[in-house]
């Protein structure tokens, strides 16, 4: 009896081992020039661009006049999806827990393309996304960082979250 007890335990171990790797992705992730906001809703990733390095066109852009004028989706290969603002914009699609990662699509606002993709996170606690067309060996790997890591970048973009105290945000949960 005792020996089917241990069996048990043992089986369901690694259920809970990916389930809780399932949500090691939910938080605020950075890159040099951007934090989005991962959330798990329904079985699914929600991701939303929360900041950016730069968040208004420059003056030595060439950005038509809209110099001082919040960052537009301009690479959108949707005409009516151009004009929509960065920040809020929704980046992550069909995104479900497949073994032990997440799969869906990412969009990239940089080139205006969608890929497939898959993210996990890595032993030094970076999320890791792969896009891809057709397969995973013809991507790319980005790396992001999670927020309280606090570095000079992230500390700039940090003061556009309406969070207190970002940088211990991941330590707090």
């Amino acid at each position: 009896m005792v020996n089917r007890v241990w069996l048990l335990v043992l089986l369901l171990l690694p259920i809970g081992v990916l389930a809780d790797q399932s949500e090691d992705v939910a938080g605020h992730w950075a890159s040099p020039s951007s934090i989005f906001e991962i959330q798990i809703v329904d079985g699914t990733l929600n991701g939303e661009v929360r900041a950016l390095l730069n968040p208004l066109y420059l003056p030595d852009e060439d950005s038509g006049g809209r110099t001082g004028l919040a960052r537009t989706d301009d690479n959108n290969p949707d005409v009516a999806l151009s004009q929509r603002p960065i920040l809020g914009l929704t980046m992550f699609s069909e995104y479900l827990f497949e073994g032990n990662r997440w799969e869906g699509k990412i969009y990239d606002p940089e080139s205006g393309n969608t890929y497939q993709s898959h993210m996990t996170i890595t032993d030094e606690g970076d999320l890791e996304i792969r896009g891809y067309v057709g397969m995973p060996m013809f991507g790319r790997t980005a790396r992001f960082a999670p927020v309280h890591r606090c570095t000079p970048d992230i500390l700039a973009m940090t003061t556009q979250l309406s969070i207190e105290n970002p940088c211990a945000l991941e330590l707090d949960d």
